[in-house]
C-alpha cells in the first residue's frame, strides 16, 4: 500500500468545476475511477491506496457528489449520459496516456457510457459490480408508466427519507457506525466517506450528495449500459458480489464480451468492507489488458 497522500485537482467545465483526487505517479498506466451513487472520490481511498504504488490515480467526485460544484438538478435528470459527459470533459484537460476506466456501481456504468463514446478507447474497463439490470427495466423508463412506478422503488424512498442534518461529524458518526452497512465496512472507510461526503453548512453539516439527486440517480435510467458495453471497444473486466449484487443481466455483459469473476462473501459494497481484495483484483485485470 502507498503512503503517497492524494493531491487536489480542480478541473474547470462550462457549467462548473469537478473536484478529483489524484495519487500521481508520472509515466505509469492512468486509473480513473469513479465511485457509486451517494458515496464520493475519497470513500474509495483505502481501496485506491493500494494501487497507488504501481499506477497514477485520479478519482473524480462525480457531479452531484463531494466537493465537485456542477449544478444537479434531481427534476432534470432522467440518465446517467451526464457523467460520461463530465468524465471525457475532464480526460480531454490530462496528457496524452495510456488510462484503465475502473469504478463501482453506478461508476462502473457510468465507466461503460464513458469508453462508449470516446475516440481514444482505453486500455480496458475494470468494474466493480456495476448496475447492470434487466433490459425490460430500462424499457419502462421510456415509458409514461415509470412516472407513476419509480417513487415506490425501496431506493428511491430511503434517499427520500434520508435525515441531512447533524450538529456535527461526530454525530453523523454516532448514528452511522453501528448500522448496516456501515457497521460491515473496512476501518478507515466511514471515515474516508465522512471526510469528502459531508458539507458545512449554517449550524452543522449535511450531506454533500443531497438525498434528492441520490434518489434521482436511482430513478433515472433512460440509458442502456449493455449497449455501452458492446461499444465500448476496449476489453471490459466486471467482479460480481455474492450478495445483493446490481448485475443482473449477467448473460447481456457476457455476450457483450465482459468477463465476469464472482466475488463470495462480499455484498454490492464490496470496496468498502474489503478495499485490499478490489484493489488485487483491478491490479490483476490491469495487468492483463
Amino acid at each position: 500500500m502507498s503512503d503517497l497522500r492524494p493531491e487536489t485537482r480542480r478541473f474547470t467545465l462550462p457549467d462548473g468545476e469537478i473536484n478529483a483526487l489524484v495519487w500521481p505517479k508520472p509515466g505509469a498506466t492512468r486509473i480513473i475511477f469513479l465511485h457509486g451513487n451517494g458515496f464520493n472520490a475519497r470513500s474509495g481511498a483505502k481501496l485506491l491506496e493500494y494501487l497507488a504504488d504501481r499506477y497514477e490515480i485520479i478519482a473524480p467526485d462525480l457531479r452531484g457528489h463531494g466537493a465537485t460544484t456542477l449544478p444537479a438538478d434531481p427534476a432534470r435528470h432522467r440518465d446517467w449520459h451526464v457523467y460520461a459527459r463530465d468524465i471525457i470533459a475532464m480526460l480531454d484537460q490530462l496528457d496524452d496516456r495510456a488510462f484503465v476506466l475502473a469504478g463501482h456501481s453506478m461508476g462502473g456504468v457510468a465507466a461503460l457510457l464513458t469508453a462508449e463514446k470516446l475516440e481514444q478507447k482505453p486500455l480496458g474497463l475494470a468494474l466493480i459490480d456495476p448496475v447492470i439490470l434487466p433490459g425490460s427495466f430500462y424499457a419502462i423508463n421510456h415509458t409514461p408508466l415509470w412516472h407513476v412506478m419509480w417513487r415506490r422503488f425501496p431506493l428511491v424512498q430511503g434517499a427520500l427519507r434520508r435525515g441531512n442534518f447533524w450538529p456535527d461529524v461526530d454525530a453523523v458518526k454516532t448514528r452511522y457506525a453501528g448500522r448496516p452497512p456501515f457497521s460491515y465496512w473496512a476501518a478507515g472507510v466511514l471515515d474516508d466517506y465522512l471526510a469528502g461526503g459531508l458539507k458545512s453548512v449554517e449550524g452543522g453539516f449535511a450531506l454533500a450528495c443531497a438525498p434528492a439527486w441520490e434518489a434521482a440517480n436511482y430513478a433515472s435510467h433512460r440509458h442502456d449500459p449493455v449497449r455501452a458495453a458492446r461499444r465500448a471497444g476496449a476489453p471490459i473486466a466486471v467482479l460480481k458480489a455474492e450478495k445483493a449484487s446490481t448485475v443482473r443481466d449477467v448473460a447481456g455483459l457476457t455476450r457483450a464480451g465482459a468477463v465476469i469473476t464472482p466475488l463470495p462473501g462480499h455484498s454490492h459494497l464490496a470496496p468498502m468492507e474489503n478495499p485490499a481484495a478490489c484493489a488485487d483484483w483491478i491490479a490483476g485485470v490491469v495487468e492483463g489488458f
